[in-house]
């Protein structure tokens, strides 16, 4: 038994050096906004904006979007905050697992680098023996950050106990989602299908949850995002679901262990579908094969924001109670004198939206330097496929993914606020097609820093999640006066794109110039730099 774990120390500590830069991005992102946020959160609001915020949330909209209300009879920072952002928060970490896990093992077999270690005298399990140590680590060190990082910058009522058992909530909700993601990557044999189906298991589990706050609690208990609500952090301070959690991970560690125990290597116990005998016409072009290989991503994203635009639409029928006795929020809204506050949250939203529509149009952009890196590139350009047409596939894909996906938005908004507002004229359809569009060119700029990046520096491509994090973290810091320094906010695109109907447009022109440059640049060096996974 021994000897299927040999070595598994120094794999370890191999995967440690692989995600030294990644992994400390992952946590310095997790843990900044989620113990940054708490401090102005505690600052900003009082008793009555409190107690105002959490009748809101007991609305069933709410419940379903961000979980049940506890503590509402003294509804303090504490149980505030942890109403707001535990259920975020921990599907934040779970991406992080996720993506973490999928990289050691599937995605290792499909590039041949696990072929590679088991020519060494390593252990059969090893690697997701060392996998599993590490993100075990990794979860154990983020708990911990959260826990003292929430206790440092939060509120009186956000004691010691309270803040690290939201650590330990975060920690044990990834090590879930990190245990089911090494299952299904011994079940199917691709890095692809083991990703999108813990995508689509936490999915699930989301709805699970949704349904089961509002009246089958049931649902909710069998779910990890629901269970780990439980836990009322910063009210009752319960335990118990943390332990139910770790306990499920546990099997599902030992069940993952058995199956990679039985199957072969690259083969997974559900096969991939036989392809068709010819080819698709649509394969001929280097736009068809593009469409082939990201076209699941974008149709997935848009369904996502389709179903995120209705949700903040469907609470908007509350709103205007809810912000009339709350100054944090007015602060956030800005005057509301010339339009309603419906328009104006409407516009809030907007905002965010566009900044979460970044992630699908970046993961487009840099599958060019996947497929590099995969030598199947090569292959492609070996042909009469000119690099110009193979790069400019997926940068029409992306460029369409971000006009998609902000329809997605407004329409989902749209026809959920209709039918909860008294008035449902002071939404228009075409006011809020517009407030939504108007960050297409925003959107481009994120995408144009990217293709500049795969083609004149594909060295450095993963500068550019930085930089998403940055614009994401802005969308939501910014607003708040006082925070930051001014000037930060000029180095993000959402700067310059108005609020509409709110703002007038400034810098809107400026936007696409430079966006136009840098995607010019990035086709021009890609045109003529090698064609190497490593450059």
């Amino acid at each position: 038994m021994r000897g299927n774990f040999n070595n598994t120390l120094p794999l370890a500590f191999f995967i440690l050096r692989r995600e030294r830069v990644i992994s400390v991005i992952w946590l310095m992102l997790l843990v900044a906004v989620i113990a940054g946020l708490a401090g102005p959160m505690g600052e900003m609001m009082d008793p009555a904006s409190r107690a105002a915020l959490g009748a809101t949330m007991e609305n069933p909209a709410m419940i379903a979007m961000m979980g049940p209300v506890y503590g509402i009879k003294n509804y303090t920072v504490g149980a505030m905050y942890s109403n707001s952002m535990l259920l975020f928060s921990a599907m934040a970490v779970a991406v992080m697992n996720i993506f973490l896990v999928v990289r050691h093992t599937r995605t290792d077999e499909e590039m041949g680098r696990y072929e590679v270690l088991r020519s060494m005298p390593i252990g059969r399990m090893a690697n997701l023996n060392a996998v599993m140590f590490f993100v075990l680590d990794i979860n154990i060190i983020l708990s911990v950050l959260i826990g003292l990082g929430l206790y440092v910058f939060g509120d009186y009522s956000m004691g010691l106990g309270g803040s690290m058992l939201f650590g330990a909530a975060m920690g044990t909700t990834g090590l879930v989602f990190a245990s089911i993601t090494a299952l299904l990557a011994q079940l199917f044999s691709t890095s692809r299908a083991a990703a999108g189906c813990s995508f689509l298991t936490m999915g699930i589990f989301y709805i699970l949850r949704a349904a089961g706050d509002i009246n089958a609690e049931w649902l909710s208990l069998i779910s990890p995002l629901g269970l780990v609500l439980r836990a009322q952090v910063y009210v009752e301070n319960y335990i118990w679901p943390i332990v139910i959690l770790l306990a499920a991970s546990g099997i599902i560690t030992i069940i993952a262990f058995k199956l990679n125990s039985l199957r072969d290597i690259e083969q997974g116990f559900i096969t991939s579908a036989p392809g068709r005998s010819e080819a698709k016409k649509s394969l001929i072009s280097p736009l068809g094969l593009s469409k082939r290989l990201v076209g699941g991503t974008v149709v997935v994203w848009v369904a996502v924001m389709l179903i995120l635009g209705a949700s903040y639409g469907s609470i908007l029928g509350d709103i205007d109670d809810f912000v009339a006795t709350n100054e944090f929020y007015q602060m956030l809204l800005g005057s509301m004198e010339e339009f309603s506050v419906t328009v104006l949250f409407a516009a809030m939203q907007n905002s965010m939206m566009a900044s979460i529509g970044l992630l699908p149009i970046i993961a487009i952009i840099l599958r060019i330097r996947t497929e590099e890196k995969e030598y199947r590139t090569e292959v492609i350009l070996s042909a009469t496929v000119k690099r110009i047409a193979y790069f400019g596939g997926f940068a029409a894909i992306a460029f369409a993914a971000g006009l998609f996906m902000q329809l997605a938005n407004a329409f989902g908004l749209y026809f959920a606020a209709i039918a909860v507002l008294n008035d449902a004229s002071e939404l228009p359809l075409t006011m809020v097609l517009q407030a939504n569009l108007v960050y297409l060119p925003a959107i481009w700029a994120v995408m144009a820093l990217a293709i500049f990046l795969v083609g004149a520096l594909p060295k450095y491509v993963q500068i550019i999640w930085v930089y998403f994090g940055f614009v994401f973290f802005m969308v939501f810091m910014g607003r708040i006066p006082d925070i930051l320094p001014a000037w930060i906010s000029y180095l993000s695109p959402f700067h310059y794109i108005p609020e509409l109907p709110i703002d007038s447009v400034n810098y809107f022109y400026l936007i696409i110039l430079i966006s136009i440059f840098l995607i010019f640049i990035g086709f021009l060096f890609y045109n003529k730099r090698d064609i190497t996974p490593n450059p």
